[in-house]
């Protein structure tokens, strides 16, 4: 059990019985969470503190290039799976943000939409032309009409109180043999552990209340198996722990090591094919390593 940080009241860090991930303990009310992602997190945005604001902010080049990466490696990778296993090509994207991966989808030929809670990032989605609504999963269950053969969670699971209400909701607006891809921080992992080991810092990873849950790749299978969904696939990408145990700690507060690290995985990930990259990071998640928990299930009836 361990204490988070960066809240105001203590908040321990527990193991879910029936699954074993972890969680937040208490977990942040509904009011705590509008007060955080009001007052912090969509400010971090716009001044350029988080991943999705820094490349909003990056100078134009930049901003292209990051991108770029994330559809020749991320993006390119679930749209290959999605592909083989989804049975047609209606996609939603729940917690879609400001779009990107959903404009990628519409490049590669799916039908492909997106939901996402914050007014501020469906604008910009719309302002690009995109199919975004503003709402949540629960609004799309509440929508007969609105069907689809995947349901693409990027980064989502970790953030909310309820995973198990989200889950049951992804199965809700697929149809039958739809699929449901899942992505969250591996976290709590052996190689994490390894890295904390010789770095002698403790659980960075523990971002509350940002962060509520925190799965590897085994509890997030036990849990999705759990909620009526047939695992098909697992993969992951670049193992970010690695550096870390080669030297390089970007975990220390100096943010030009993290910067170099990050540019030195892009360039890893973008110099191999996508078939063997795909192949690689197959195999890894197949012994639990790699910096995300990439999940593929089939609803089951």
């Amino acid at each position: 059990m361990q204490e988070a940080k960066s809240t105001q009241t203590p908040i321990r860090v527990v193991q879910d019985p029936t699954y074993g991930h972890r969680r937040l303990d208490p977990v942040p009310d509904a009011d705590e969470l509008a007060r955080y992602y009001e007052s912090q997190y969509y400010h971090a945005i716009r001044q350029g503190k988080t991943a999705v604001g820094m490349r909003d902010r990056l100078e134009d080049k930049s901003r292209q290039e990051e991108i770029a990466w994330l559809g020749a490696c991320l993006y390119t990778d679930v749209a290959a799976a999605l592909r083989v296993l989804a049975p047609g090509p209606r996609v939603l994207d729940a917690g879609c943000g400001m779009g990107e991966f959903v404009g990628f989808l519409d490049q590669q030929g799916f039908a492909a939409s997106g939901v996402d809670p914050s007014d501020e990032a469906v604008s910009r989605a719309r302002s690009a032309g995109l199919d975004v609504r503003t709402g949540t999963l629960a609004d799309v269950v509440a929508d007969p009409s609105a069907r689809y053969d995947a349901v693409t969670s990027l980064n989502v699971l970790e953030h909310v109180p309820d995973p198990a209400a989200l889950l049951d909701q992804t199965r809700q607006v697929l149809v039958p043999g739809g699929v449901a891809c899942i992505c969250v921080p591996n976290d709590f992992s052996a190689l994490q552990s390894a890295a904390a080991a010789h770095t002698a810092r403790k659980d960075w990873w523990i971002a509350a209340p940002d962060h509520i849950n925190y799965f590897d790749f085994d509890s997030l299978e036990r849990f999705v198996s759990g909620r009526g969904f047939s695992v098909l696939k697992r993969t992951t990408d670049f193992p970010m722990e690695f550096f870390l145990l080669m030297g390089d700690d970007y975990t220390a507060g100096d943010p030009t090591v993290g910067k170099a690290c990050h540019a030195r995985r892009k360039r890893f990930e973008l110099a191999l094919p996508p078939v063997l990259r795909q192949a690689l990071y197959e195999a890894l998640a197949g012994v639990g390593i790699g910096r995300n928990c990439v999940l593929f299930a089939r609803r089951v009836d």
